[in-house]
């Protein structure tokens, strides 16, 4: 079979989406080839049977558009089937061309949003693959769940990795995208409240940056509000890192939290949960997955402080953590999950 993909951006020291290399480099173990459609391109190291075409160095939208259906059109024609990688607005695009000369085609997305444009797009594709039943809210029966394709590889812990991590006490950690959806402010406050009730020495590590420019002003009261708070010993904001870093970000700290209110699997808590970390989340879409021990039933400063004091002296690394990460959301099984699909259509 050959692959076509049409995606973001191929580039393997991307914050956000430098995980997507590794997709590529697992659907060309399945395939005769891929061919990738990409709006930007950067640092790649592809095996040889993957392509990149890009349209996105264009001066307007409409030359972005263009060039977007030149590739598709001549590629579309040359492989067998076509995944698209998150963005509806890409199948959209695509169209014409989907129904004028009808392939396997699949949509993944991931995330709580339900737009007009996907439930377009739901209509134009023969699958949408997604990680777990909140990560995709609208109803369909074309819907396939194939995990969140972690690579467990490259994310995995260090055996009999002394627990905590530094002499210095507790190391708490932040990992994504700053964002409002984040709620980040609530773990803030919970340091206040740390701070005030508990002697035992700890951190918080905040390593990611705006990925819009909307969320600039997000991140600046963020810092101001750690300011007010007098928290500064405390609380530290790393800013954005390569992709190939964040792995040693995760063995460098204990406890991962994530107060998101995205709805859906966010992928840094799977990847420290494949590092090992012990897990405190909010976000609904782990509470089916995880031991409720993990679980913040209440989204408050105080009983995420106390959630923090109790795991505390959990044992690193959390292999029953990991074990969930390889079971269901491995990135060889999700990525074969996706590629049966093509292949018993």
């Amino acid at each position: 079979m050959r692959l076509l993909v049409v995606t973001q951006k191929v580039d393997k020291n991307d914050e956000n989406l430098g995980f997507f290399h590794r997709w590529l480099e697992e659907f060309a173990k399945f395939t005769d080839g891929v061919r990738v459609i990409a709006l930007q391109e950067g640092v790649h190291s592809l095996p040889k049977n993957v392509s990149v075409f890009t349209f996105g160095k264009r001066n307007s939208r409409i030359a972005k558009l263009w060039k977007f259906w030149e590739l598709f059109s001549y590629h579309y024609a040359r492989t067998d089937a076509v995944f698209f990688h998150m963005i509806p607005e890409y199948v959209m695009a695509a169209a014409p061309f989907l129904v004028s000369l009808k392939k396997p085609s699949g949509l993944w997305y991931v995330h709580k949003s339900v737009t007009p444009t996907l439930r377009w797009a739901e209509r134009m594709v023969d699958w949408i693959f997604t990680a777990s039943e909140l990560s995709f809210r609208l109803p369909s029966l074309r819907v396939l769940y194939t995990g969140h394709a972690i690579d467990t590889g490259t994310f995995r812990p260090i055996p009999n990795s002394q627990f905590p991590v530094s002499s210095s006490g507790i190391r708490l950690l932040i990992l994504g995208r700053i964002s409002p959806v984040k709620d980040i402010e609530t773990a803030i406050r919970a340091c206040e409240v740390l701070k005030n009730t508990w002697q035992r020495a700890w951190t918080l590590s905040i390593v990611g940056g705006p990925l819009m420019p909307r969320d600039n002003d997000y991140l600046e009261s963020l810092k101001k509000m750690v300011k007010e708070k007098q928290l500064e010993h405390y609380v530290s904001f790393h800013g954005s890192i390569p992709y190939n870093e964040v792995p040693s970000a995760y063995l460098d700290h204990d406890i991962f939290i994530s107060m998101s209110t995205t709805g859906s699997m966010d992928k840094s808590v799977l990847e420290a949960m494949s590092s090992g970390l012990t897990i405190i989340t909010a976000n609904e879409a782990f509470k089916s997955l995880l031991p409720e021990t993990y679980f913040l039933e209440t989204r408050s400063p105080e009983f995420l402080a106390e959630h923090i004091k109790i795991l505390a002296d959990e044992p690193r690394p959390n292999l029953t953590l990991r074990r969930l990460v390889e079971e269901k959301h491995g990135l060889e099984n999700t990525i074969q999950k996706i590629i049966n699909a093509y292949t018993k259509f």
